[in-house]
């Protein structure tokens, strides 16, 4: 059944579960219920490929002498595949194919149409290229001042210089094998500190590294939820008010206790105007991680419920990250 609903009112429509649990406790006492099945159901491959698979092109220099000086790149590399890596959910496949897919890039980005690639590439669904767009090392004098408060007290503040870095760039997420640009996000980072001193340092290259790692740190969120990986809905159980959904990821997968969730369906949309027909991912409940995780699977408890809808078997959920994981 198709169902139009405004952006702004997904969760204005949601209904609170009074009796919610943040446990499940004994799985016994929740009764088996049955889930009709969604209409665009997962492929096999889909069901068992838990992971998100990603390729890091490394960024380099490029012509920045800053970045040069600082080894810039390298570090931002090693930021971004720790962040990447951190929780598991994001398998990072053959680098050694980087050069071969930033050629791919670019033969799309010129012809903007999609070329074969080679099958290593094909082992991923997405590719992360970045740019160092600029890169900066300045310093500051402040002279020495002499003062007197009101008492008549002589305060002396020696001299000296305030050193700031600053870097900023782009981080762009392509769809592999159709190198289509999804999304790009900015980076941007500074760091700074003071020396007391008469003489500068001419350069310090700790703190390059340190806004450039910086800047990485402040899109790692958005790149957490792009590449948040899909867990489908296999089985339902409810006990009174309290309804609880096992969905295809598990500790493996990324996922521990307390992790909140969000539930997703894919539904057709039909433009009123042009009468083209488009798939939406519409949000239709959210959750979290019970207690009973298993390594590839999880036992999730529905804290909230879009009026209107049911959630089905197929249906997929993601993890929500939160602005101060």
């Amino acid at each position: 059944m198709q169902r139009i609903l405004p952006t702004v009112m997904v969760w204005g429509l949601l209904l609170l579960f009074s009796g919610c649990s943040s446990t499940i406790g004994n799985l016994q006492e929740y009764m088996p219920a049955p889930l009709r099945k969604t209409e665009f159901m997962p492929s096999n491959e889909a069901l068992h490929q838990a992971k998100t698979k990603v390729i890091l092109v490394r960024l380099n220099n490029g012509g920045n002498k800053v970045a040069q000086r600082a080894d810039l790149a390298q570090v931002l590399n090693t930021s971004l595949i720790g962040i990447l890596a951190s929780d598991g959910s994001v398998e990072l496949i053959d680098r050694s194919v980087d050069a071969r897919l930033n050629e791919e890039i670019k033969l799309h980005e010129f012809s903007r149409q999609e070329e074969d690639v080679t099958s290593a590439l094909r082992l991923a669904s997405y590719a992360v290229k970045g740019d160092i767009a600029t890169a900066t090392f300045a310093s500051r004098y402040v002279k020495a001042r002499v003062w007197y408060d009101k008492k008549g007290t002589v305060h002396r503040t020696p001299a000296y210089f305030v050193y700031t870095a600053r870097v900023n760039g782009v981080l762009s997420v392509y769809e592999i094998p159709s190198m289509k640009l999804l999304k790009s996000f900015e980076f941007y980072g500074n760091s700074s500190y003071t020396k007391e001193s008469r003489y500068p340092e001419r350069f310090n290259a700790e703190l390059v590294q340190q806004a450039g790692r910086n800047g990485i740190y402040n899109v790692q969120m958005k790149l957490k939820r792009l590449f948040a990986p899909k867990g489908y809905i296999l089985y339902k159980r409810v006990r009174d008010d309290t309804v609880i959904y096992e969905v295809s990821l598990g500790a493996l997968d990324g996922l521990q206790e307390g992790d909140d969730v969000t539930i997703f369906r894919k539904e057709r949309f039909r433009n009123p105007i042009s009468n083209e027909e488009t798939l939406r991912e519409i949000t239709i409940a959210s959750g979290h991680v019970s207690e009973i995780v298993h390594p590839h699977s999880t036992w999730i408890i529905l804290d909230e419920m879009q009026a209107g809808y049911d959630i089905c078997l197929g249906d997929y959920m993601k993890k929500r990250y939160s602005s101060w994981y």
